[in-house]
């Protein structure tokens, strides 16, 4: 089989704040042999590998062989986290990542494919239906194509950066928990292209680490986990302002939260996360909101 050359994907350093805030715990040895697994399986050529990772042959050549008395000495090496970031990537990119390309190709019986091909090749046959390379009309449909031989998906467009938010006017208060805050956050990533890093610097945080904080607060779980953190109440006011920004209108929670509430804060249900005295007969029941309320019993 011939030697497989890969080139680097769309969008690859997009998640290079992400990396080092989750930061880098595989050992050199590990990750040595990661690499080699990589290679063999997929038949890709070294010299390729180290294009897309940035890192010249010299570099590659001692990390691999690991000419260290220390195998933690390695991590010195621009190879060590130049291919932790190509493994860490490989796995956010999804179907467009080098990985699902290989497969992709893998199937087709392609030898020559790259990573830039987002889609199988198509050609016409002699019966003027375009059909998967390499393989028949018969079999497009477990490649996926469409029943007119076009692939069922393009590639999507270019997200946007994230816009100027910085002259949207809103209402301070916070009508959204922590949790609807996470889901907010997860759908603005989905529409635009950044990542924790630059929707931290977008809500204020200017430290040399400005993701760390929304990672902590996309890591945490349940309806109020990390609504005690300092960064809830910012991020909320973000995706206000998004919601602002894109003329979206309110949600019926949100109208019915701000009648209740008036001028005063929005009561957005009782916090779990915190230690509850339960009296004798008092239990924790929903309202027609969804929100949880402390019933005394009496």
């Amino acid at each position: 089989m011939s030697k497989v050359n890969i080139t680097r994907p769309d969008g690859y350093y997009d998640f290079y704040d992400d990396f080092l805030d989750d930061g880098v715990s595989v050992a050199p040895k590990a990750l040595r042999a990661k690499i080699r697994t990589f290679l063999e399986k997929w038949n890709v050529t070294a010299t390729s590998f180290q294009k897309v990772i940035a890192v010249n042959s010299n570099s590659y050549g001692k990390f691999m062989t690991m000419q260290y008395k220390n195998q933690w000495s390695a991590t010195s090496n621009g190879t060590y986290m130049s291919a932790a970031y190509f493994f860490y990537v490989d796995q956010k990119l999804g179907k467009d990542s080098i990985t699902a390309t290989l497969k992709r190709g893998q199937a087709v019986a392609a030898s020559g494919i790259t990573s830039s091909m987002a889609q199988p090749l198509v050609e016409p046959n002699s019966n003027g239906v375009q059909a998967t390379a390499g393989l028949p009309s018969s079999s497009k449909s477990s490649v996926g194509l469409t029943p007119r031989g076009m692939p069922k998906t393009a590639r999507p467009a270019q997200k946007p950066p994230l816009p100027d938010l910085s002259s949207v006017n809103i209402d301070e208060r916070v009508f959204l928990n922590p949790k609807e805050v996470r889901a907010e956050i997860s759908a603005i990533k989905r529409r635009y292209k950044c990542n924790n890093a630059s929707i931290g610097r977008a809500v204020g945080e200017m430290n040399s680490q400005p993701g760390a904080a929304v990672s902590r607060f996309l890591d945490k779980g349940g309806d109020f986990g990390g609504g005690q953190m300092e960064i809830y109440r910012p991020l909320a006011h973000f995706c206000e302002k998004f919601r602002v920004y894109e003329n979206k209108p309110k949600s019926a929670k949100r109208i019915m939260l701000e009648a209740e509430a008036a001028d005063g804060r929005p009561y957005l249900g009782h916090d779990t996360s915190r230690p509850t005295i339960f009296f004798p007969g008092a239990f924790l029941a929903k309202d027609s909101l969804g929100r949880l309320h402390y019933q005394s019993g009496y």
